[in-house]
């Protein structure tokens, strides 16, 4: 009996951490995306998603769009360049949604990406696997530990790693990508539009 319940404990690490990794690669593969196969059309930030948890909580508490957390206006300020309207794609396995603003000009790499992992748009089978957006952002920052930078101020925890900001703050992890032609990090810039994500982020949960 005790045998049987040591191995059922075990098999429920086995597919909590299975779970885990694979929710981390969602992430670090979505936070490294460039477009790709995302979609402008009826994803606009203001539209509640009636997808994963999302259609269970909406009418509970309001689910943050990227969109509403760095609108174009604003990306176009941190980019320094006119972008294109942002286009939307959803993870709901690991509970984001994501936003990139491509460059206006043809010639142009610049871009600007956010997204933002929740525990209201999580399934509950995630959710009860013992995942979160704390629990995501914490291993991925282990994983990230090389070349890791650590910031303070920055909602709950902040780190730039891969080229990207990394913020917790409260039940929203949110990712930031802030390119150029060159590809080289731009930690002050990364920073700033933390901050700003963060200030509209209050402004939601008012």
């Amino acid at each position: 009996m005790q045998n049987e319940n040591k191995k059922e404990k075990e098999e429920k690490m086995a597919k909590i951490s299975l779970g885990l990794i694979f929710s981390i690669i969602i992430t670090l593969v979505c936070c490294a995306g460039c477009g790709g196969d995302l979609q402008t059309k009826d994803n606009s930030p203001d539209k509640k998603s009636e997808s994963g948890a999302g259609k269970a909580n909406a009418a509970v508490n309001k689910i943050v769009e990227p969109g509403q957390l760095i609108s174009k206006a604003e990306a176009e300020i941190f980019t320094g360049e006119k972008l294109l309207d942002g286009q939307y794609d959803e993870k709901p396995a690991v509970g984001m949604k994501k936003c990139f603003y491509g460059a206006a000009a043809g010639n142009s790499g610049n871009f600007f990406q956010i997204s933002v992992q929740q525990t209201l748009f999580m399934p509950q089978t995630v959710l009860e696997s013992g995942q979160t957006p704390k629990s995501i952002f914490d291993n991925t920052r282990k994983i990230l530990a090389d070349g890791r930078i650590d910031l303070k101020g920055l909602g709950d925890e902040a780190f730039i790693g891969t080229i990207a900001l990394h913020i917790l703050k409260g039940d929203y992890y949110i990712t930031i990508r802030l390119g150029n032609p060159d590809g080289k990090e731009n930690r002050k810039g990364l920073e700033t539009a933390g901050r700003k994500a963060l200030e509209n982020l209050d402004a939601l949960l008012i």
